[in-house]
């Protein structure tokens, strides 16, 4: 197992508090939701592979990111976009 961990940020600095940090596998299938730490911070233990993050919070921001777990640990930051028609 490895360890993915990273902050989830809002403009680039504010933590997203609020944040839920989805893990799909390869095939598309959702592996685990978690909810972010009061800093933004996630936490994943992780077989080697190709894996996805889709992320979000209560005030529609979303990302997305693809991971390919190689065997080595690793750190994934993310800053949300706006959401659709927001400011």
């Amino acid at each position: 197992m490895n360890t993915l961990t990273g902050t989830i940020r809002v403009h680039g600095k504010d933590p997203a508090v609020d944040a839920v940090v989805e893990i799909h596998n390869h095939t598309g299938d959702v592996v685990d939701q978690v909810i972010v730490d009061d800093d933004g911070r996630y936490t994943y233990h992780l077989t080697p592979g190709r894996w996805s993050l889709r992320v979000w919070d209560s005030h529609g921001h979303r990302g997305t990111k693809f991971v390919d777990m190689a065997g080595n640990d690793m750190t994934i930051d993310m800053d949300l976009d706006e959401p659709v028609g927001g400011h």
